[in-house]
């Protein structure tokens, strides 16, 4: 079998009937930032959370709009680490929920929303799952990088990704993440890079960051 490359992202696509009333609900109301819009007149955007894009189309016909959401099927399941900070964004953007929150026997908490055209968003809270976001800054050389570290604890396995702001960098995976009481270990091999830390007194993690053969001191504090 042909050997594949490394799958970086999904991006789910939905037709729509308004491109501009889509983008609307999905700013206001499911948080996405300000579109990126082409077409003259308009009939395609992206949008963006947290690293994440949606991509907006507009139908050549109402026929071709055709959400599974009125028959109570998901278009799109985000994953989010507190459902119930997502419902109350909602409820304050004047929005309702079509379902939930519910509690599934897959140790999910959902809730649903659907959007102008009947497209069902579920979001979703994994209550087996721990996560942390740590936050840190590199000074390579005098500039200076803020690292977000979030880790996510499930079933005793420990994921792990990395956001780079400064670098427009989202959610790049951590393929090896250990730790046990005193110290954390990190290996990014997209990036070359590893992290060495050590819990300190005030619980913060203080270690060295290595990459391409250079290391700097990098304290990771929860956020």
């Amino acid at each position: 079998m042909a050997e594949r490359s490394r799958l970086l992202s999904t991006s789910p696509l939905l037709v729509v009937s308004d491109l501009q009333r889509s983008i609307a609900f999905c700013r206001d109301v499911l948080g996405f930032d300000e579109a990126s819009v082409w077409g003259e007149p308009p009939c395609f955007a992206m949008l963006f959370r947290g690293g994440f894009e949606l991509m907006l189309s507009l139908a050549d016909g109402e026929n071709r709009v055709q959400p599974n959401g009125p028959g109570g099927t998901w278009d799109v399941c985000l994953r989010v680490a507190d459902v119930a900070a997502e419902a109350a964004a909602i409820a304050q953007a004047g929005a309702a929920l079509a379902k939930g929150p519910t509690d599934k026997f897959y140790r999910m908490r959902e809730i649903e929303v659907l959007d102008p055209d009947g497209h069902r968003f579920c979001f979703a809270q994994d209550l087996g799952a721990r996560t942390e976001d740590w936050q840190g800054e590199l000074d390579i050389g005098g500039r200076r990088l803020r690292l977000v570290l979030h880790l996510v604890e499930a079933d005793g396995e420990l994921r792990g990704s990395l956001d780079s702001p400064d670098q427009a960098i989202a959610n790049l995976p951590v393929a090896v993440a250990r730790r046990d009481a005193s110290s954390l270990h990190l290996e990014l091999p997209a990036i070359a890079a590893v992290y060495d830390g050590k819990v300190a007194a005030d619980g913060a993690i203080a270690g060295t960051w290595s990459q391409h053969g250079r290391s700097w001191p990098l304290r990771f504090r929860r956020r």
